[in-house]
């Protein structure tokens, strides 16, 4: 395939010969340069049996890449006052650097070699799973995440990615060995790989460094797929508690199935969710259960939207005498949400937040580069940025109410309570 170049919205988009997407944008107003990019890899394509594999392998492709240690990646990017980075997720596996712009053939030299090249040191592999241990013991003993695993597992089947953490469980990641690490590496794929690079820089020398770095990955067999199983609908309200000795805190999660980030209902739906759990302290929500009544800690709502439909949430932090009375006020909540739908207000003051923030987010390298990744990723188009404000502006009061009556269900979903024990 020959190389590709055009322009979005502002930024040069190149596909080298490999099949990786680069997007660079000049920005001079510092002379610095940021890069951040995305393999489409993830835990999504792990196995239930070998869960936190995505993000163990991503934090080990630092630990030594190409003729470099982990020491000597470390110093020599320290020393000219660089930094880069890996890590696994849930759908892509991500990758970044920073640096002055003259010390970008490093930045691109090192991070090439981490993702074509990673070494998996056995020594290197075993410190990073002890540290990765120690996380999971004490994530054990977090009232917040096992109330989240509890209703990932309640919402979604056992074989959905969706039903489990990424970080993995104590167990899998201590039997994860390091040829597993190198086997999950395979499906790398530079055409499955995308680079967004943001600074004091011109595309043109950009293009002819990556040619030297990352277009030189080789490619091995096809790019990875991704085909998410089905998750069946809610039939009744499902609650599991986790008894949590000598704690002194309850966190609770409501949860029902949300939708896909390219979902038509997608923008409606982050318009009700920023309504309902977002703005503010927390929405209404925030300020009818945490403030005005006092149930809560802390409470609000999350909408989890991406390649795949993750959960339509709403947690709160609870004393445990209150648990039972802090659900019934958030459930009442979201069903006076749903039948009420938002006032005048809050549609205008959650339109300006959600255009505000947008300005806000590109005032930074990282924040475009962000923004150009997810351009990419969702095939959002190279106008988004100029038609963002116009597809805000033009969400209704109607669709609002129609997302979350279709979505929100008072009499479908999932509960999980974690905590001391009742009683």
């Amino acid at each position: 395939m020959a190389p590709e170049a055009r322009g979005i919205a502002g930024a040069t988009r190149y596909v080298a010969s490999n099949g990786l997407v680069a997007l660079i944008q000049r920005n001079p107003s510092a002379p610095t340069v940021s890069v951040r990019g995305e393999v489409r890899v993830g835990a999504v394509h792990e196995t239930a049996a070998q869960n936190g594999l995505a993000v163990f392998t991503g934090a080990a492709l630092i630990r030594g890449a190409g003729e470099r240690t982990f020491q000597q990646i470390v110093a020599e990017t320290e020393e000219r006052g660089c930094s880069v980075n890996a890590a696994g997720g849930l759908h892509t596996s991500g990758f970044a650097g920073k640096a002055l712009v003259e010390d970008l053939p490093l930045i691109l030299a090192v991070l090439a070699d981490m993702l074509a090249r990673p070494a998996f040191p056995p020594h290197e592999v075993e410190k990073l799973r002890g540290q990765f241990l120690t996380s999971l013991r004490e994530s054990e003993q977090e009232t917040g995440t096992q109330a989240w695993r509890a209703a990932r597992a309640l919402l979604y089947p056992p074989e959905h990615p969706y039903s489990r953490l990424t970080s993995g469980a104590i167990e899998t990641v201590q039997a994860l060995t390091r040829e597993d690490l190198v086997r999950f590496h395979q499906r790398y794929h530079p055409a499955a790989t995308t680079v967004a690079i943001v600074g004091d820089v011109e595309p043109e020398a950009v293009i002819a460094l990556l040619e030297s770095s990352l277009g030189a990955w080789p490619p091995a067999g096809a790019p990875p797929t991704l085909d998410l199983p089905p998750a069946p609908p809610l039939e009744a309200i499902l609650r599991r508690d986790v008894p949590m000795s000598g704690k002194i805190q309850s966190d609770i999660v409501w949860a029902v199935h949300g939708l896909r980030r390219t979902d038509p209902d997608y923008y409606p739906a982050m318009m009700a969710n920023m309504i309902l759990g977002r703005l503010g302290i927390g929405g209404r929500l925030g300020e009818n259960v945490r403030e005005e009544q006092g149930m809560a800690y802390y409470c609000y709502s999350n909408l989890d939207a991406d390649v795949g439909a993750g959960p339509w949430s709403a947690v709160a932090g609870v004393n445990p005498a209150n648990v039972e009375r802090a659900i019934e006020a958030l459930v009442h909540e979201v069903a006076n949400f749903v039948e009420q739908g938002p006032l005048p207000q809050e549609v205008a003051d959650a339109r300006d937040y959600l255009t505000g923030s947008l300005v806000l987010s590109l005032e930074t390298n990282d924040g475009i580069a962000a923004a150009l990744l997810a351009i990419e990723r969702f095939g959002l188009g190279i106008d988004f940025i100029e038609r963002y404000p116009v597809i805000i502006g033009a969400i209704t009061a109607d669709q609002i109410v129609d997302v979350a009556r279709r979505y929100l269900s008072t009499e479908r979903y999932v509960l999980a309570v974690a905590g001391p024990p009742a009683g």
